[in-house]
């Protein structure tokens, strides 16, 4: 495995983790080494998945390009707490914003990123929440798609 790519290494890994039968899979930046085929063969199989046995893919990234089709709902989670959920396509005709996942998340990352400047300036230093210390989502934003 050395001796391969990236993208090549992530096709094993994946290939590995599908050969188990699942209701529930939780892919966390799975497709960061894919080239753009890759990527959407992966969803497209995983989509198919979804619809034949009833599974469902929670799906974290921070690559939206051709979500807009794919996912059916989209849940935003910060330091470890939902702070928002929309489902498909119901989100693309009641939010007054342009029709693509970018131009749906982007405001609240911007929103989030300000608030921790504002924190910061007024004296709170850096911010951090009271999970912290015990959470694996601590710190981190999250976007994740599930189908």
């Amino acid at each position: 495995m050395h001796k391969v790519s990236d993208g090549q290494c992530r096709r094993v890994q994946i290939c590995m983790g599908l050969l188990h039968v699942f209701q529930v899979l939780l892919l966390d930046e799975v497709t960061v080494d894919l080239d753009v085929v890759a990527r959407m063969d992966l969803l497209s199989f995983l989509m198919e998945e979804c619809e034949q046995r009833g599974a469902t893919v929670v799906y974290s990234t921070h690559i939206f390009d051709g979500l807009e089709s794919w996912a059916t709902h989209l849940a935003y989670v910060e330091d470890g707490k939902l702070k928002q959920t929309y489902t498909f396509p119901d989100i693309f005709y009641t939010l007054d914003r342009p029709k693509t996942l970018l131009r749906i998340v982007e405001p609240l990352l911007r929103a989030e990123r300000k608030h921790r400047e504002n924190v910061a300036a007024s004296g709170g230093g850096q911010v951090k929440s009271a999970m912290a210390e015990t959470s694996p989502w601590s710190s981190r934003r999250h976007m994740a798609y599930y189908r």
